[in-house]
């Protein structure tokens, strides 16, 4: 008996509690947001995993520094170096020496 009469009081209270005027006073004053933005940065923190794994995985390995420019200005040296490598042995021909054929036929 005693139960029942607990049971509707408690009834009572909480109809009466639903109809009650609430002050509105602002709930976030003693929390903090930084719960309701943890999935965010984690999802942050995710992204920038991915995006690092498929640096790695989709990397192009390139050519490795031969670029065009690199390419012709190693045929420009090595014409270069031909041509100056053909002036210097021309230089350093063994020919026979002015007037040589002249006292040879005296």
């Amino acid at each position: 008996m005693m139960s029942r009469v607990i049971a509707v009081l408690a009834l009572l209270f909480l109809s009466v509690e639903a109809f009650s005027p609430v002050a509105f006073l602002p709930k976030t004053a003693g929390i903090s947001a930084t719960p309701l933005f943890a999935c965010r940065s984690n999802a942050k923190k995710e992204k920038i995993k991915r995006n690092r794994e498929n640096m790695r995985k989709f990397k192009t390995t390139g050519r490795k520094g031969t670029t065009r420019r690199k390419l012709l200005k190693k045929a420009q040296a090595s014409k270069a170096r031909q041509e100056e490598s053909e002036f210097i042995s021309k230089c350093f021909i063994t020919v026979p020496a002015p007037n040589s054929e002249d006292d040879s036929k005296k």
